[in-house]
């Protein structure tokens, strides 16, 4: 039923669920959010919504507090911090025995939390993934590019291609038990990038088991600039090495990358002074494709960007390009893999990390 649609109190099985927003600065589409979330299909007394606002003053803090709701609502301050720290403090208040996170640019469908409710069932070690759809309209070409990507990864998942892991926990639409999120300790606040992997990682040690719910979906509205999309891609070249995952992540996938991305990276990391002057003329290219409706081009464009960005973190990380070089020589074809591992790196098939 709609949230608060009933003044009758709800059977005690249906379980609760405290949903966390962490939000900088960005008022209409949090806005946008509570509105998704204020129409979901689900008891109002066994949902609160937690934003947690991360700084800023553009009012986001303002509307979300006279934002009409019908279920139990607050809205957290504190300075600047990141998402990770943002998190932390959200759950913490958490009443409910489900913490679900949800960033402020993904509006969910009207029966996200029931179907994230669905797929815990009676499992109480349960971490439940869904999907962050590509929003309709014109995007930036690197926006619908890692839409697609990710698409992709949620489709291999479904058809059974490869199992739920820790490198899917995206926290910009997924929930856990909250017991089990205070005995992991939270978010390591010292990671600006990854920090939902690294905990994913964690609570796989505790036990938990990680499925995907394609029907637990929201609209993911995302906007970033050229620039911020491939600081990412080269932090989680950093993080991947920071995470022990040199062989079976970062060399096990430069395999299936194509040859000429492939080439590019070895060449970028041979030429680490001109790499850094790619960027540039490859998003006036990339936004020149997309003008001229060659998507298709556009997309390889920004999928070789993106690897190369990433080899130079591995690069950073490791300290040095030659050491990046041998790490990429380490790889060798597994089989045939589905077009989700050729594009962006992903968990191996088997559901290991």
């Amino acid at each position: 039923m709609r949230a608060g649609a009933e003044g009758e109190p709800t059977p005690p099985e249906v379980p609760g669920f405290s949903v966390v927003i962490p939000t900088y600065r960005r008022r209409a589409s949090l806005q946008r959010v509570l509105g998704g979330l204020a129409a979901q299909e689900w008891p109002g007394d066994r949902l609160e919504v937690i934003v947690v606002s991360d700084g800023g003053g553009d009012g986001s803090v303002e509307m979300a507090r006279s934002f009409p709701m019908p279920f139990p609502a607050r809205v957290v301050e504190q300075a600047n911090q990141g998402p990770a720290a943002a998190r932390n403090r959200g759950f913490a208040g958490a009443r409910h025995a489900f913490t679900l996170f949800l960033d402020d640019d993904v509006v969910p469908h009207p029966r996200l939390v029931a179907e994230h409710a669905r797929a815990h069932a009676d499992a109480g070690n349960r971490v439940v993934i869904g999907p962050m759809l590509e929003a309709t309209g014109r995007l930036l070409p690197w926006v619908r590019w890692e839409a697609r990507m990710l698409a992709e990864q949620y489709r291999a998942m479904e058809a059974g291609e490869f199992r739920p892991t820790p490198w899917q926990f995206y926290t910009g639409n997924a929930s856990v038990g909250t017991r089990h999120l205070r005995r992991a300790g939270g978010f390591d606040t010292s990671w600006k990038r990854a920090e939902d992997i690294e905990l994913g990682f964690r609570l796989k040690d505790l036990g938990c088991e990680f499925v995907f719910n394609p029907a637990a979906g929201g609209i993911h509205h995302a906007t970033r600039s050229y620039r911020s999309w491939l600081d990412a891609a080269r932090q989680y070249g950093h993080n991947d090495i920071l995470f022990g995952k040199a062989d079976e992540r970062v060399a096990g996938e430069f395999s299936f990358r194509h040859p000429l991305t492939r080439a590019l990276i070895r060449w970028g990391l041979c030429h680490r002074w001109a790499a850094a002057l790619v960027p540039a003329p490859a998003e006036a290219v990339i936004r020149a494709a997309d003008l001229l409706r060659l998507g298709r081009l556009a997309s390889h464009l920004c999928g070789a960007d993106f690897n190369l960005a990433y080899w130079l973190g591995v690069a950073d990380q490791l300290g040095s390009a030659r050491a990046a070089l041998e790490l990429a020589d380490l790889g060798s074809p597994g089989g045939r893999l589905s077009r989700a591992r050729s594009t962006l790196p992903i968990g191996p098939r088997d559901g290991g990390p």
